[in-house]
């Protein structure tokens, strides 16, 4: 068998260090509350009490007095709450990742794990693809992966030109490579072509930023932003499939035992994507032969772990239906 299911004592460690993580989460959820700062402003003679937002944005909540004063004494106790919290979780997350590593859990490449963070973190939509996808599968699944399917040097991060819009809001005037700089200093772009998908930083660890093709006679906005990036998503025709399918998300750990949550496209996209992929002609032997064993490896474990994903509509409609049958076909005996 291509994996191995988790002991009870690493799926108890497991378990308890993503419910502490999901409880950051919902915690972080609420920073929105506490952004910014309230100050005193003197006008005119008297005194206003002022909310200042990130970007400069200043909104007057009242000349001084009582209810003003109560106003930015819980402001202030709040936030300090706040961040104590914040900081009570982040020091219990270190100590699991202790439990996680002794558990050989911690799995995900680091330095793809700070580069997702540092997009995360901008709140630029994406989704991890490829190789790297295998994680967020055997992470719900509660395997371990053989790591002769997992061993990559790199990490593709597919992005929806659909959602060019908010990509765009989100990156607020910054580029893709200066995002993921604040992760690593060391990403290079590879070449000195004035348009590049791929980054490496200084031990060769390489980003793919991935896109659906497009028409070249009708330049989508998004593709219009990038034309002035560093690096500019390169398309692949053939992912309009895995992108129109549903996301999946699970929480994996990265080499240091620090918990991740890694956004992928459905396992039944992944199973059917990697196995078109593999039936190409064009495709290099070595390359080809690991698609069709990974798209084997996820069909294993949809019909033997994963159960809860069955057939649905929007997978269907996703990918063209000779493909479903002709992968149904000749993956054996596996229903999809």
């Amino acid at each position: 068998m291509s994996y191995q299911r988790l002991q009870s004592e690493a799926s108890r460690v497991a378990v308890n260090a993503i419910q502490l993580f999901e409880a950051l989460e919902q915690h972080r959820a609420q920073a929105r509350k506490v952004k910014g700062s309230m100050h005193w402003k003197h006008i005119n003679g008297r005194e206003y009490l002022y909310r200042a937002y990130t970007g400069g944005k200043n909104h007057s909540l009242g000349p001084r007095s009582p209810e003003t004063e109560a106003i930015q004494q819980a402001f202030e106790a709040q936030k300090t709450n706040y961040h104590a919290r914040e900081q009570s979780l982040k020091e219990q997350l270190q100590l699991h990742a202790a439990y996680v590593r002794a558990n050989r859990l911690n799995r995900f490449p680091l330095a793809g794990a700070r580069a997702i963070r540092a997009l995360q973190r901008k709140e630029i939509p994406f989704r991890v693809i490829g190789t790297n996808a295998l994680y967020a599968y055997e992470a719900r699944a509660g395997v371990l992966i053989e790591p002769e399917h997992l061993a990559t040097a790199d990490i593709d991060v597919l992005m929806d030109a659909r959602q060019g819009l908010r990509i765009i809001t989100a990156l607020a005037g910054e580029t893709l490579l200066s995002v993921i700089r604040a992760s690593d200093r060391s990403f290079q772009p590879l070449t000195q072509a004035p348009y590049e998908f791929r980054a490496a930083n200084a031990k060769g660890y390489m980003i793919d930023f991935i896109t659906q093709a497009a028409d070249p006679m009708k330049m989508s906005d998004f593709e219009r932003y990038l034309e002035a990036e560093v690096l500019k998503p390169v398309g692949i025709d053939s992912l309009k499939w895995a992108i129109a399918s549903p996301r999946f998300e699970a929480v994996v750990f990265d080499e240091k035992g620090m918990p991740l949550r890694l956004s992928t496209v459905d396992p039944r996209a992944f199973v059917l994507h990697k196995w078109y992929v593999s039936q190409q002609p064009d495709r290099e032997p070595l390359k080809r032969h690991r698609d069709e064993a990974q798209a084997r490896l996820v069909a294993t474990l949809l019909r033997d772990e994963l159960r809860e994903f069955s057939a649905t509509q929007a997978v269907e409609r996703a990918f063209p239906h000779l493909l479903r049958q002709q992968a149904s076909s000749r993956l054996d005996e596996y229903d999809l």
